[in-house]
């Protein structure tokens, strides 16, 4: 259940106070390419389900664990019956971990948790219990159920770093997880920093890779160009901005990062199929019914 895009990014909502999104998933829907700043969690309940990254293909049977880092982009594929669970781990978690960013370029760019030997057999299946008493707990909302909930999924994070060579899935795991941290900040940087005047040479130094690599790494993950990626996240900004009737359009251009009311005119009805004019009247209609 994606409830908001930007772009190829799912913008996850936590509940305040809150650093998990957990829910069960009987959708027969399939989800194109995303990513998100945050883990996710994927556990089968019934029938097998499909995720697929960097052009591989993961096939969960029931009772199987994938955990997908942030940044890494994934499809999924849905049977036409079944259910899943879906844990949604904000990343201010594993801030909160010390040490854990040092394991966590290992994890890339996801790990498979299954019954692939006997010896994995009874950690699988205390993995298995420990996702299922966190939805119990996420449910029921007990007293102090948030503090259950983190430290069972610290506890998850542990026995995956412990045993991560036995459910890795991409030998070059380092190189990965550079890629992707080097894409991470770049966005983050973009996100914040959208409103000034932004360059690739600028960017691909935020990154730390050459101009040329840091295009074509870009492009690999977001599936879109830097370029287009900015003026997606201006166009996001003027949207909030639009929504105060105090703020005139020439302000929303110079706080929304446009070089002239003509070219915010023409990219914001290029991605959102009206004029900045016509989305402030329709919010205005829609406030008024």
């Amino acid at each position: 259940m994606i409830e908001d895009f930007d772009g190829l990014r799912e913008v996850v909502h936590f509940e305040e106070d809150l650093l998990f999104r957990i829910y069960r998933n009987c959708e027969a829907e399939d989800y194109p390419r995303h990513w998100h700043t945050d883990f996710e969690l994927i556990m089968p309940l019934k029938a097998d389900y499909t995720v697929l990254i960097d052009n591989r293909e993961f096939v969960l049977s029931e009772g199987d664990i994938l955990l997908i880092p942030p940044g890494v982009i994934h499809s999924l594929k849905a049977p036409p019956e079944g259910e899943r669970l879906i844990v949604q781990i904000s990343c201010v978690l594993a801030n909160q971990m010390h040490g854990f960013y040092e394991e966590l370029r290992h994890f890339y760019p996801c790990l498979h948790v299954r019954k692939v030997t006997p010896r994995l057999e009874n950690l699988c299946a205390a993995m298995q219990q420990t996702v299922m008493e966190m939805y119990d707990e996420y449910i029921l909302r007990n007293p102090f159920f948030n503090y259950i909930l983190t430290s069972k999924c610290s506890w998850l994070f542990i026995m995956l770093a412990r045993n991560r060579k036995a459910f890795a899935t991409h030998e070059s795991d380092r190189r990965y997880a550079k890629s992707v941290d080097g894409f991470l900040r770049v966005c983050d940087y973009i996100h914040n920093h959208c409103h000034e005047k932004l360059d690739v040479e600028m960017l691909s130094a935020v990154a730390g890779y050459s101009k040329s690599h840091f295009v074509r790494m870009f492009k690999e993950f977001a599936d879109i160009s830097c370029v287009d990626y900015i003026q997606q996240q201006r166009v996001a900004l003027a949207k909030q901005l639009l929504m105060d009737p105090e703020n005139s359009i020439m302000d929303i251009v110079t706080r929304s990062g446009f070089g002239s009311v003509a070219s915010f005119n023409r990219v914001f009805k290029q991605l959102t199929g009206t004029t900045p004019t016509q989305f402030r009247k329709s919010l205005r209609n829609n406030h008024n019914i």
